[in-house]
């Protein structure tokens, strides 16, 4: 099986130390480049999915849940940016990856209820006549086979309507029964936009729990928001806020101990009230009630605003010499019989974003030592993950300590003379037995350049906001990450940079990627067959064990 061999294939960071780069044990999940490979929920296909199949278009921001009564089993999911093409609206959907093989081969979908869906089920969903563009995918396996797939549905035009969504699959992942709607967001510019939204499951007892983040329009009071259903996703409970607000709190994540005992932490911003900081809150009554959040750690955060606005590209989302994809610092938590361990990315005293890990033993207190996973002096760490099997934690992140030119004072891939440093940056998998010594594995088998400009057809970059790892009883694992060896890349000669995208003047296309000055760019249509060529070929890799 694929991913009971995979571990030894795996490569040592000694290869990254090196300077080589060789070939590893990853695998491609999303497969957008054959006729036919994206089919329906029950087998059949539309305009959409066939032009999945063969639109070379982005994915990013992937997530993955091993089944724990059949390892076997492995279901993925993605932005999944294909799902432009049959509605020509410039939207991404939620991508839908399943494999049966331990993630050796993969089966690709959307989830049901995407623009242009007349299935009999498509046509129910929850999203159907209220949202257009969807996204966030988080995912989680109950202990009898239901899949809970969740995710944020919104409106890139007014209203806006950003709102909670979970899906739900049956029959270990392969059958889609139905989507409910847990929380709505409101249309107006200074009202409530559900986003960025994680989930899990109770595997003794079957309980979903969901929680986000809700920004509340101009406001600034972003806080975390906590929702559970006890019927099997049909229902959920109305939303309880479980953090302290006043402050921007995002990226909630969600973990559940043996005992059943509920974990979520958080990531809160300096503000006026409060400082950079993760945060965790613990629930001992399925979710009925949580206590005071604890803080885990007070962290100096990495951001992409710290080198000017949240993403640089070109033509008139340039800002600077530099050119970079959005991140920030987050955290992840996953907890077993040995205690509770929370995972986050930030920088140290040299400006190096690093990952740090700290364990307690009830989630209540966090005196132990904050361990941080290596000592490389270089390169930037960023977009951690957790996930436990009872025994041994994983943690995914990614990692520039390969960028020649690396500096703490610019974002990966960037040179001094504001010309990019190309593919710099591996998918890293750290391992440990205890939370506190880790053992680092190289996990891509290829280096991915985190400024490509291939999101939709705009000229700016996007390598979503993170990535995931999933853990199942019997010591199984896989974790997906972002991934850019695929994409079709060229020099533009007008700034030296390495560019998104294609050269028109090699290619069968007639309109300029980008260009330096505004008001020479010109963006191609969401329907020009160019874009299938592989200019935007971001794509879902994973290894396992």
């Amino acid at each position: 099986m694929f991913r009971r061999t995979g571990c030894a294939v795996l490569l040592t960071l000694g290869v990254i130390l090196g300077g080589e780069q060789a070939a590893g044990a990853d695998t491609l999940v999303d497969n957008d480049r054959t006729a036919g490979s994206y089919t329906r929920y029950d087998g059949g296909t539309d305009a959409t999915l066939q032009g999945c199949s063969t639109g070379r278009r982005s994915q990013n921001e992937p997530s993955v849940a091993v089944d724990p009564r059949n390892s076997d089993v492995v279901v993925a999911g993605s932005n999944d940016y294909c799902a432009e093409i049959g509605s020509g609206s410039g939207n991404q959907w939620p991508g839908y990856y399943r494999s049966t093989d331990g993630g050796a081969n993969w089966r690709s979908s959307l989830v049901p209820g995407y623009p242009n869906d007349t299935s009999p089920l498509g046509s129910q969903s929850a999203t159907k006549g209220s949202c257009a563009s969807a996204g966030d995918p988080t995912q989680a396996f109950d202990g009898g086979g239901r899949l809970y797939y969740g995710f944020i549905c919104f409106n890139r035009a007014k209203p806006t309507n950003g709102s909670i969504y979970v899906a739900r699959y049956d029959e270990d992942g392969a059958s889609y029964r139905f989507t409910t709607r847990v929380e709505r967001g409101t249309p107006s510019v200074a009202g409530l936009f559900q986003d960025k939204i994680n989930i899990t499951a109770d595997q003794r007892n079957g309980n979903v729990y969901v929680a986000w983040a809700r920004f509340s329009g101009n406001t600034g009071n972003d806080v975390i928001l906590f929702s559970r259903s006890t019927d099997g996703g049909q229902t959920y409970s109305k939303p309880t806020r479980i953090s302290d607000g006043g402050a921007s709190e995002q990226f909630a994540d969600l973990a559940v101990g043996p005992d059943g005992a509920v974990y979520l932490t958080y990531r809160i911003y300096a503000g006026k009230k409060s400082s950079d900081a993760i945060a965790l809150v613990k629930s001992t009554d399925a979710g009925r009630s949580f206590t005071r959040p604890r803080t885990v750690a007070a962290i100096t955060g990495f951001e992409s605003t710290d080198y000017g606005p949240d993403t640089c590209g070109d033509g008139p989302f340039r800002c600077s010499l530099l050119n970079y994809a959005r991140f920030s610092s987050l955290s992840a938590v996953a907890a077993d019989a040995k205690g509770v361990h929370v995972v986050w990315n930030g920088r140290n005293g040299t400006g190096q974003s690093k990952v740090f890990v700290r364990n307690s033993s009830d989630g209540l207190s966090w005196t132990g030592p904050i361990v941080q996973l290596d000592a490389t002096p270089t390169g930037h760490q960023f977009f951690p993950d957790i996930a436990s099997d009872g025994s041994t934690l994983s943690v995914i992140f990614q990692d520039s300590r390969s960028d020649p030119a690396y500096s703490p004072d610019r974002p990966m891939g960037n040179t001094a003379a504001g010309t990019s440093s190309g593919p710099v940056v591996d998918a890293v998998l750290a391992r440990s037995s205890n939370g506190t010594t880790w053992t680092e594995t190289l996990a891509s088998a290829a280096r991915s350049n985190p400024n490509f400009e291939n999101r939709g057809n705009a000229r700016s970059p996007f390598f979503g906001d993170y990535n995931y790892v999933s853990a199942a009883p019997d010591g199984s694992f896989f974790t997906v990450w972002t991934d850019t060896r695929d994409l079709v890349s060229f020099t533009d000669p007008r700034n030296g940079n390495q560019d998104e995208g294609f050269d028109a003047d090699t290619r069968t296309c007639n309109w300029v990627p980008d260009d330096i000055f505004a008001a020479a760019y010109s963006s191609p249509a969401v329907s020009d067959p160019c874009l299938s060529q592989g200019g935007l070929d971001q794509n879902i890799y994973g290894t396992g064990g």
